[in-house]
């Protein structure tokens, strides 16, 4: 409780001047408050260690910087690739290395994390292109591999269009999704934006939203995942809190694909703030998360 107490002081003194942006200028004073936000966005990956049997390799793969966790276990014929949170913004692997540690032991399979370049130093489309650049190489050097993406927050608004751009460009596409307290509805037009706002001390609509001005340039529709059709999509376990402003992104986005792939699942954490497992990954509800994406990724991979 102590981090999340922090996240909030250093959420609400960030949000005290909105953000401007205009044709992608970035004034030197909000840098310096996002380079502030991202230095302490990082620390908050020492909030628990990280599991220390399970190895670690950094690597280039398509000219972008990544991390292998239980490369070892690449015989298994498995890839799980993870795509980070952070409203596009923030969030590096000194951040979510204790966590995926913790993912890495329990799913007993290697992880790809991706170090996606940010915003708004990088705009729309880099991080998704990037993304596809690393899917693509995947593809080609694991072609008989089964792969499954994974994403929380921002990172699941990035699985779902990594879905999308692989269509386009004629690849084959993942096996499943599992995609924690996704941020799929750029537009935060959603209704639980205001209703689950009293109980989320985490994000607000204000604070997404102009971070997703600075994503996509001002321009939130071409970037915006919940804006994307499908015709054919991998079966997708999407997880959230019954108490985070991104609880409905999550509902309208399995009401919207289950019509699509049946084998689609989605799952309410009661009393859970966004991506709990961030903060506790040893609490009750996160044993209870990691098991479920075990078993659909596993489910999904025989």
């Amino acid at each position: 409780m102590k981090n999340i107490f922090k996240m909030v002081v250093m959420l609400a003194v960030f949000q005290l001047t909105s953000l401007k942006v205009e044709a992608q200028t970035i004034a030197d004073s909000t840098m310096q408050k996002i380079n502030n936000f991202r230095a302490f966005y990082e620390t908050l990956g020492k909030v628990y260690p990280p599991d220390p049997t399970v190895a670690i390799n950094e690597t280039t793969i398509s000219g972008v910087k990544c991390y292998w966790l239980n490369e070892e276990l690449l015989n298994q014929k498995r890839i799980i690739v993870y795509l980070h949170g952070g409203v596009y913004t923030y969030g590096n692997f000194n951040a979510y290395q204790a966590m995926l540690s913790h993912f890495a032991k329990s799913f007993n399979s290697p992880i790809l994390y991706i170090e996606y370049s940010l915003s708004p130093e990088h705009p729309y489309p880099t991080a998704n292109n990037e993304i596809l650049k690393v899917y693509t190489e995947l593809q080609q050097k694991y072609n008989d591999y089964k792969i499954t993406v994974m994403g929380d927050s921002a990172g699941g608004g990035l699985a779902v269009s990594l879905i999308h751009d692989a269509q386009k460009a004629g690849l084959s596409l993942p096996v499943s999704l599992a995609l924690i307290s996704p941020w799929i509805d750029l537009k935060c037009a959603n209704g639980s934006y205001e209703t689950k706002q009293a109980l989320d001390p985490i994000l607000s609509k204000d604070f997404l939203y102009n971070h997703a001005l600075m994503y996509s340039s001002n321009n939130i529709k071409e970037a915006d995942p919940s804006e994307l059709k499908f015709k054919k999509f991998p079966p997708v376990l999407l997880l959230v809190g019954t108490d985070e402003v991104l609880n409905d992104d999550s509902k309208n986005f399995y009401a919207f694909i289950k019509r699509i792939q049946k084998n689609s699942k989605l799952k309410e954490y009661d009393g859970q703030k966004h991506v709990w497992l961030f903060s506790h990954i040893d609490s009750n509800k996160s044993v209870e998360a990691i098991e479920d994406m075990k078993d659909f990724i596993w489910g999904n991979s025989r």
